[in-house]
């Protein structure tokens, strides 16, 4: 066995081990003073995990009563190590993989369960739902929200196309913020660490106005300088990132059957993009193979900058500093109105956006392709939710949805010197693009415990989907397509409580993902041809269960999803010629995706709290077919490429441990944190998934002896590299006046394990790529009272 094979098997053997370490450790030898989040302490008793409340059903429930994939990671954690954002949730969540999009303000691309999406397109709905404070954003754009002030958070993973706004194909990340106390106190805190990073966070509660009116003001800095050095700009800001977000909260309690949560923020980002360039001499802008002087600088990118591996990530040459600036406006509203059985919620969302996003693609000292991209969009969307018993042993949630979104763009791209002499492209081209998309849902979910043990769940969602594109490229043309989808996604479980510890499930259920327009369409056809929605079927065994006590809980799922209709972009061919082609997003391909995860916590011992998680993973694709780009009669088979960030395994182990003393309490926190290798880009490696010729190694058009079709490989260029993280810190905390007083030294990513976050492979004209963070440290000062 090669080293290789040796180390992919050992980590998740390693992290297999610590979940036997864990049950090892819970014998009753080791039986302590306990106490419950959830009662009152007692004098002595054995120590139990928190038993953490949910609501990935739309109903406060017990995380180990829920027959549903769902993980709540507490905010304390995320505070532990200073997380800036919610990418920190990988490796602490089985399955999922979270990466920035440098093209987007606070975007993200998330996987959950190998099912990802990563366009900064408006015109594409998320494959992953993010919801702040039920709230569903309906675009990658704002879903890297950062970690303060949160009540909570749970991820689902799986379909979720019943109960949470939107249908989310991949899975949903739900963040709630903490309500207003009304109660005169608050927290605040300055985290300072090398590569520039400040943050000043704050919270404040007013006291009570009139026995009904409590408000919370918040703000939230966050700048850092980046991680990159631009050797051609001589500065090591390019990435550097500067968000303030602020605003106000409101709680209204006229009675006690009835609550209002109204919050109003703001968020400015001005931000530095700026990536490293893969590209090689297959891709143009390397090509050395065009007559002089089209073969190298001005025109193409110098030796230096081509042919470059990962290990120079950290090293970018744009000859423009990129930068988004980005202004968003929110308001949300929750209200429930509790009468004799029934609970009335109303969920309402308004976010708009205005951002100006610059970047140099080809991440090269040569002027060859860069964009500047002015967009509005705004969101407005309504949720009514009922929920209530219809009996002692039925209860239900049943409701109807409403989401609307528009988004304009107007982008410039500028052309380099090689595309205007090459391609005959003008110095600089414009397009205007205006989106509409509206959808209109009725659900429901009911629970019937028709036997002491045995609880069935049913439920479905009706979901009509229109959406409309104008699309123009002035001097050239104009174009527009409209279409509607309707689809209904059912679900059913049956679960079984053999006792109080331990919960057995099964499910089945259906998630959907919506069709559109291709918002970068750059031709008639593209412009007026919808891609269709996407459907996984989706299979899942499950066990809940606690021992000792629930000193040790140890949940485990394995589930089985069957992609259909998947979307992907493919060459297709055009009328007019056997050559004529472009690229469109259709439904190309299908996949399999299954696997097990296991999620565990541990008390062993008074005040030492213990985690660990692991997902195993395989992915394929069944169906995945294009027309060969040198003769589009053939067809180029892709299933062997594979599914973007769908990793083989991820996992993580960590601790919490408290030690009171005379002079403050001291926490230490560690984790480690795994990310198995996964692909970034669905791009075919050089030589792979076309007709190629045996003699010539050149693409060819016609099969014959020597002209074969050579089977796909994705682009290695794309691959991030399997991610080993360990974060550490140790806080003091200390009674100070009427509040507290806390001090935290930390380490992100100690061993300074580097690589790949994100790639893209453009067509063959270059390809680059972004590294994730470096190791860091820090300090923390923290008041509350």
């Amino acid at each position: 066995m090669d080293s290789k094979t040796s180390g992919a098997i050992s980590r998740p053997v390693i992290m297999a081990l610590g979940v036997y370490a864990l049950a090892g450790l819970l014998s009753p030898a080791h039986a302590q003073v306990v106490t419950s989040k959830t009662a009152a302490p007692a004098a002595a008793g054995p120590v139990m995990v928190e038993q953490i409340i949910v609501t990935a059903r739309r109903r406060n429930e017990s995380v180990q009563n829920t027959p549903v994939s769902v993980s709540a990671v507490s905010p304390t954690q995320l505070a532990n190590i200073a997380a800036p954002d919610i990418r920190d949730l990988a490796g602490r969540v089985p399955g999922l993989v979270i990466d920035p999009v440098s093209a987007g303000p606070s975007a993200a691309a998330i996987s959950i369960r190998g099912i990802s999406f990563q366009d900064i397109e408006k015109s594409f709905d998320p494959a992953v739902g993010v919801l702040i404070d039920d709230v569903y954003i309906g675009t990658n754009t704002g879903q890297l929200t950062d970690t303060f002030d949160l009540q909570s958070v749970e991820v689902l993973r799986g379909p979720q196309g019943t109960l949470f706004g939107r249908n989310t194909i991949g899975g949903v990340i739900s963040v709630q913020r903490t309500r207003p106390t009304g109660v005169l106190g608050g927290k605040f805190n300055a985290i300072l660490g090398d590569y520039g990073r400040q943050e000043y966070h704050g919270v404040l509660n007013l006291p009570k106005i009139g026995d009904q009116l409590s408000t919370k003001l918040f703000v939230s800095s966050r700048k850092s300088d980046g991680y990159v050095q631009n050797a051609t700009l001589n500065r090591s800001d390019t990435d550097r990132t500067d968000i303030l977000r602020y605003g106000v909260t409101f709680l209204w309690q006229p009675t006690s059957n009835f609550d209002a949560n109204l919050t109003l923020e703001q968020a400015r980002e001005t931000s530095g993009n700026d990536t490293a360039p893969l590209s090689s001499s297959t891709d143009l802008i390397c090509l050395r193979a065009l007559p002089a002087p089209l073969n190298g600088p001005p025109f193409e990118s110098p030796d230096a900058e081509c042919i470059r591996t990962q290990g120079g990530l950290y090293t970018t040459f744009s000859n423009k500093a990129g930068l988004a600036h980005n202004r968003e406006d929110d308001a949300t509203l929750q209200a429930n109105w509790r009468l004799d059985g029934v609970t009335l919620t109303s969920i309402t969302g308004f976010r708009q956006n205005k951002e100006s996003v610059s970047e140099d693609f080809d991440s090269s000292s040569v002027n060859f392709f860069d964009t500047v991209r002015n967009q509005k969009f705004h969101q407005f969307s309504e949720e009514l939710r009922a929920s209530g018993n219809f009996t002692p042993a039925i209860d239900y949630v049943v409701g109807a949805y409403y989401f609307k979104s528009h988004y304009s763009l107007d982008q410039f791209t500028n052309y380099g010197l090689l595309l205007q002499a090459a391609a005959g492209l003008p110095a600089r081209g414009e397009q205007l693009v205006s989106h509409d998309s509206q959808s209109y849902a009725g659900f429901g979910d009911v629970n019937w415990q028709f036997a002491p043990d045995w609880r069935l769940t049913l439920g479905g969602r009706y979901t009509t989907d229109k959406k409309s594109l104008f699309n123009n490229f002035p001097g050239a043309f104009t174009a527009s397509g409209s279409k509607s989808w309707s689809e209904f996604t059912p679900k059913a479980s049956v679960d079984y409580k053999p006792n109080e510890d331990v919960l057995l499930y099964a499910s089945y259920s259906v998630g959907y993902r919506s069709g559109g327009f291709n918002g970068r369409s750059a031709t008639p056809l593209a412009t007026t041809t919808p891609y269709n929605p996407e459907r996984v079927n989706s299979f899942e065994l499950g066990a809940k269960t606690q021992w000792f006590e629930r000193r040790l809980v140890a949940n485990v799922a394995a589930f089985y999803n069957d992609y259909q209709d998947k979307q992907e972009e493919v060459v297709v061919p055009v009328s007019g010629g056997a050559n004529a082609q472009q690229t469109l997003v259709v439904n190309a391909a299908t996949a399999k995706i299954y696997g097990v995860e296991f999620d565990l916590s541990a008390t062993p011992a008074e005040h030492l709290t213990l985690r660990a998680n692991l997902a195993l993973t395989h992915s394929q694709y069944d169906r995945f077919a294009q027309a060969d780009p040198s003769n589009t009669m053939l067809t180029d088979d892709l299933s062997n490429l594979t599914l973007r960030r769908a990793p083989k395994v991820t996992g993580g182990v960590g601790f919490d441990y408290d030690v009171p003393t005379d002079f403050g309490d001291l926490s230490f926190t560690a984790d480690y944190r795994y990310v198995g290798k996964y692909a970034t880009v669905l791009a075919s490696a050089a030589g792979t998934g076309r007709y190629f010729d045996t003699t010539t190694r050149l693409a060819c058009g016609t099969p014959s002896a020597t002209c074969v079709f050579v089977p796909a490989v994705n682009d290695p260029r794309g691959t991030a590299s399997a991610a080993n993280t360990v974060d550490i810190s140790a806080r003091w905390r200390r009674e100070l006046g009427s509040g507290r007083l806390s001090v935290t030294a930390f380490g992100r990513n100690v061993t300074d394990d580097r690589g790949l976050s994100g790639g893209l492979a453009v067509a063959g004209l270059f390809t680059f790529g972004a590294g994730r963070p470096p190791r860091t440290w820090g300090v923390e000062l923290g008041y509350e009272f």
